[in-house]
């Protein structure tokens, strides 16, 4: 048995075992509820806390930590203890009532308290508050974002307006518009994964033919989960009734001759 489990009580090293809040929020998820994201970082701890920016009210927690034990324990506490609780009220909780919640007797300490991660944990909380006005900020302006996504792609007075506007530019100005989204939301994704994109041509009715290029060209995504995310950031970005059609690798190839065409065995 290690010193350090035997510094410390079985309640904590149960939690530590199978802690309920362990994992990750991402952006976009938060993005997609209209709520805003803290995540927030303390030595090799992370915090991600989902908050509705009306209330201030904290509506999912999460954290991820290559601490060991002593860190998995108090943060998956933590955020047990700040679920429906609001920012403010999460920035004041102690790291002591978090170390009694994980005492096996009233007064037996939980972990010995020169544990470097007792100070972490709590200058993490205490930081919580400072963050929390910028990531609210960022979370109304997307929310106003995506309020005006669903207007103009999901009602019928939102994409009348939409055509309105789309028809106003000139072919030239529509293909602009088409490179100043893909530049802003795509072709850093597809670069980091080695692809890339050409645009080819943009039809009257608003077909956007495009050929993948570097490892885009040849993998199978780029007919799937890649080509959707292009298109979608074009529906919302810039205009709803764009579709988007990849140029067929193959088109460019001759075709096979008879002697080139494979053979079929008979039995």
């Amino acid at each position: 048995m290690s010193e350090e489990s035997l510094s410390i009580s079985n309640k904590l090293a149960q939690t530590a075992k199978t802690p309920k809040y362990r994992g990750a929020i991402f952006q976009i998820e938060a993005d997609e509820k209209g709520l805003a994201l803290i995540d927030i970082k303390e030595s090799s701890l992370k915090v991600y806390l989902m908050v509705d920016p009306d209330s201030d009210i904290i509506l999912e927690t999460r954290f991820f930590t290559y601490g060991g034990p002593i860190f998995t324990a108090l943060a998956d506490t933590f955020c047990s203890l700040i679920q429906n609780k609001t920012v403010e009220e999460a920035s004041s909780i102690k790291i002591s009532e978090i170390e009694s919640l994980l005492r096996d007797t009233p007064h037996t300490k939980a972990l010995p308290e020169d544990a470097v991660e007792l100070e972490l944990l709590q200058k993490l909380i205490l930081n919580i508050k400072e963050v929390y006005p910028e990531k609210k900020n960022v979370a109304l302006a997307a929310r106003e974002a995506m309020e005006t996504i669903k207007y103009k792609t999901q009602t019928v007075e939102g994409r009348a307006e939409a055509d309105a506007e789309w028809n106003v530019f000139t072919h030239e100005e529509k293909l602009q518009k088409i490179e100043d989204c893909l530049h802003e939301y795509v072709r850093d994704t597809l670069r980091m994964d080695g692809g890339d994109l050409e645009v080819l041509a943009l039809t009257k009715d608003n077909r956007l033919q495009i050929r993948f290029q570097g490892a885009c060209a040849g993998c199978g995504s780029a007919m799937g989960g890649t080509l959707f995310y292009i298109e979608d950031q074009l529906k919302n970005n810039v205009y709803y009734n764009i579709v988007v059609e990849p140029e067929d690798p193959f088109a460019s190839y001759p075709p096979l001759t008879d002697e080139e065409m494979p053979k079929t065995l008979t039995p």
